[in-house]
């Protein structure tokens, strides 16, 4: 049997965090998000975890005899779909951009409005023992909320999906970890 048993990742433990575009990172992978103020934390995240979709369109080229010579591929999109169990001001700030919380004399005020774009840094940081990868998204934006369920049947919870931007350099993110098993040679 050729392979490594090390390498297959489950992933046991995870943080999302979002700041503003262009907020540094923290400077060493084991140094905590929070070291830098500017990264909030969403909080608990469902078990189901995160899920990363693509999609992209595609056309094929044939020669003559239906031969396929050539694929062009156009119009390539990523997201991210997270469950947040919280709900807390960094969640809420997400699922509501543009809204308002005021506190005052012990009463929280939130004033919902209709959401405008709000393009934002995440990290998605997953854990497996010792193993830590950080997934730096330097720009995204929450383009989708499921639907919230206010009952007491079921948890209410917060179906996110982020869409991924790409840079300049059509870089849509970057992968940071401590694995020996994908070290470059």
């Amino acid at each position: 049997m050729s392979g490594n048993v090390n390498n297959p990742r489950l992933w046991e433990g995870a943080d999302l965090w979002t700041a503003p575009v262009a907020t540094a990172l923290p400077a060493a992978l084991d140094d905590d998000m929070s070291t830098v103020p500017a990264w909030k934390a969403v909080g608990l995240l469902s078990e189901d975890g995160a899920s990363e979709a693509r999609d992209e369109d595609s056309t094929d080229f044939y020669a003559w005899g239906g031969k396929l010579i050539r694929t062009k591929r156009s119009k390539h999109k990523r997201s991210i779909t997270v469950t947040c169990l919280e709900d807390n001001l960094t969640v809420f700030g997400l699922v509501n951009p543009g809204s308002t919380v005021v506190t005052a004399a012990g009463t929280n005020t939130r004033t919902v409005k209709i959401p405008k774009s709000d393009k934002r840094s995440f990290v998605l940081e997953l854990r497996d023992g010792d193993i830590t990868r950080r997934r730096h998204i330097p720009a995204g934006e929450v383009t989708a909320v499921g639907e919230v369920k206010l009952s007491e049947a079921d948890m209410q919870a917060f179906d996110l999906t982020i869409t991924l931007y790409p840079s300049s350099d059509d870089v849509l993110y970057v992968d940071y970890d401590n694995d020996a098993g994908n070290a470059a040679a």
